[in-house]
């Protein structure tokens, strides 16, 4: 009797064990493990709190006292008015399996959601090299979302606006983001 106590209280201590393993695998495994973002927003949501990711919301009204004071023209000024969010996602690889995703899953990743949820690329500012890549999210003539990404040496920035743009509001807008402002971010 004490012996077939002995083995299911062995069997017992294997089976929390072997729960305990799992578990802990399961939390270690980070990323890998959440499913595929399926809007930018859930992007942002997936990653700002994961190692290596720094996720970023800029106050609305420091964007648009620091660009006011730089323009005067009025469909700028207007633009600036209609900001209604401003984040940054920055990442930094902290292990071999974090340089993987950066490598092979992370912008593929977003390429697929801006891909689905047809964002149109923003041509003029494409062609220049070493800029961020920036796609824009309309509905008929008004522009809700800009998404600016890029790869930038070992490290990955997301630059995510909302508001309500006409599509000459984001050009204006866009001339006046420097990508290089953003880069110390990736620090």
């Amino acid at each position: 009797m004490i012996s077939e106590n002995r083995k299911l209280a062995t069997k017992g201590l294997l089976l929390l064990m072997t729960l305990a393993l799992a578990l802990t695998v399961g939390a270690c495994s980070g990323t890998s493990s959440l499913p595929p973002a399926q809007t930018t927003t859930d992007f942002y949501q997936k990653y700002k709190s994961e190692p290596g990711f720094k996720g970023t919301s800029v106050p609305v009204g420091l964007v648009t006292r620091y660009l006011s004071n730089e323009v005067s023209d009025t469909t700028m000024l207007a633009a600036l008015a209609n900001l209604t969010s401003v984040r940054v996602l920055t990442f930094t690889p902290t292990n071999k399996r974090a340089q993987r995703l950066l490598e092979k899953g992370l912008t593929q990743e977003l390429d697929q959601v801006l891909q689905k949820e047809n964002y149109a690329a923003l041509p003029m500012l494409d062609a220049a090299p070493g800029t961020l890549q920036f796609r824009m999210r309309q509905t008929g003539e008004q522009v809700q979302e800009l998404v600016g990404y890029r790869k930038y040496g070992n490290s990955f920035l997301m630059l995510q606006v909302n508001g309500r743009f006409t599509r000459s509001q984001v050009e204006m807008l866009l001339q006046k983001i420097d990508p290089e402002l953003l880069l110390p971010l990736l620090g």
